[in-house]
């Protein structure tokens, strides 16, 4: 039996809007054992897709006494020990580092808190943000006059979808960049898009003489009321599987597609991080094979910022297919270029992740040639200008690819 001197001293509490955690009990009287919430995985492409990785709970010590006790979280053996828990006294914001790391223990890891006497304590193993709080950062920044809030949509549980626009009007002459984050609400990425826009508001108007500029920072609100790794609240993970026809259960993606559609973009940074995945991954973007754009002023664009992005050091770029995804679709659509995703890390920091953002708007902007970008501004529509040999190189190039994963399944391997 726990000691329930303890149990009823602790209270966990998982009513707040972000909140994510399963099953949990007491094992002993020093330890708390803890499931972590699970969503469906996506299959896209014969590909897999598992973003059950993260928890967000409160914890409440109701005793005049400090608590200090540990917190094991089960998870298969396939999932990485997180090299940092984060805690805060605040659920809109969980980034200070806990001082007790994590270790690997049969069936997941386990980690020491302390809680200070009739103290709240937040805990997650990736840095959130709360909706609530990127709104209102948001709400401070679109006060400018050069910003024009649009609501372009609503998701499944009606909440309005909104992008903000740094321009009064389209300006052919430029190119369109949209920047955007929060389509997989815990990965902390939003760093990125509210560092972006501030720094085009408050430090560098004159980059707004280059281009124009649309930034979405949330993609995923219901994901991020509810405390979701990467999907909807239909259980849709829409980066990958983006269902832009799908009205009824994907909003966001639908929304999202009509949206472009009345901005194409010339280019298109779509920011995420890795978080509890630690040194197994370097950040970095994926890049697209200049074959699955069209013209040879794209092709040489996309090839010359993709080389721009590369030269950020310590950085690692990735290849880029998925037919099925955002990023594939757009391109395919609007002869967009995308580096969908970059990724940041949660290892560099909240200040890590933020200089390298503004690094990687720094490289697009040192690499733009309007010049090479003039036929897909005046022509947005790829496929209404795509000829019949780019059609049947990009046919060949994914079939090639995706040949072998085909028969696999076919054969049931």
């Amino acid at each position: 039996m726990p000691n329930k001197s303890i149990y009823n001293q602790i209270d966990l509490l998982s009513d707040f809007n972000g909140s994510s955690l399963d099953e949990y009990h007491w094992e002993n009287q020093t330890l708390l054992v803890c499931d972590l919430a699970n969503e469906p995985i996506v299959y896209a492409d014969y590909e897999e897709h598992d973003y059950n990785l993260h928890f967000i709970f409160g914890l409440k010590n109701n005793s005049l006494e400090p608590k200090s006790f540990q917190i094991k979280i089960n998870t298969d053996d396939t999932h990485p020990t997180p090299t940092t828990i984060f805690i805060s006294n605040n659920p809109n914001q969980i980034s200070n580092p806990n001082p007790y790391k994590a270790f690997t223990v049969t069936h997941g890891y386990q980690f020491q808190v302390t809680l200070d006497p009739k103290s709240t304590t937040y805990i997650s193993n990736t840095l959130w943000t709360s909706k609530e709080k990127i709104e209102k950062e948001f709400t401070q920044l679109s006060s400018n006059n050069m910003v024009k809030t649009i609501h372009y949509g609503f998701t499944c549980d009606n909440l309005p979808l909104k992008a903000y626009q740094l321009f009064q009007q389209r300006n052919n002459k430029l190119p369109l960049i949209c920047v955007s984050s929060g389509s997989h609400p815990m990965e902390g990425d939003t760093i990125a898009t509210s560092s972006i826009m501030s720094y085009l508001i408050e430090n560098h108007s004159n980059l707004l003489n280059q281009a124009d500029f649309i930034i979405i920072p949330v993609l995923n609100p219901d994901g991020f009321v509810r405390g979701l790794n990467g999907c909807n609240s239909k259980g849709i993970n829409f980066f990958w599987d983006f269902q832009n026809d799908n009205l009824d259960t994907c909003p966001e993606a639908y929304y999202l597609w009509q949206f472009l559609k009345e901005f194409p973009p010339n280019i298109y940074i779509d920011f995420h991080s890795y978080s509890t995945q630690g040194q197994s991954k370097t950040f970095g973007p994926y890049v697209k094979p200049s074959v699955l754009y069209c013209g040879s002023s794209v092709k040489k664009a996309a090839q010359k910022l993709a080389r721009s992005l590369q030269t950020i050091p310590n950085s690692k770029a990735q290849a880029m297919f998925s037919p099925s995804s955002m990023p594939h679709k757009i391109t395919q659509e609007f002869n967009t270029i995308t580096f969908a995703k970059y990724h940041l890390h949660q290892e560099m920091g909240e200040s890590g992740m933020r200089r390298t953002a503004l690094l990687v708007m720094e490289k697009i902007m040192d690499a733009i040639d309007p010049s090479q970008l003039q036929n897909q501004i005046l022509n947005p529509y790829g496929p209404l200008n795509k000829t019949i040999v780019d059609s049947f190189l990009q046919k060949c190039f994914m079939g090639r690819y995706y040949l072998p994963k085909y028969v696999k399944k076919l054969l049931g391997f």
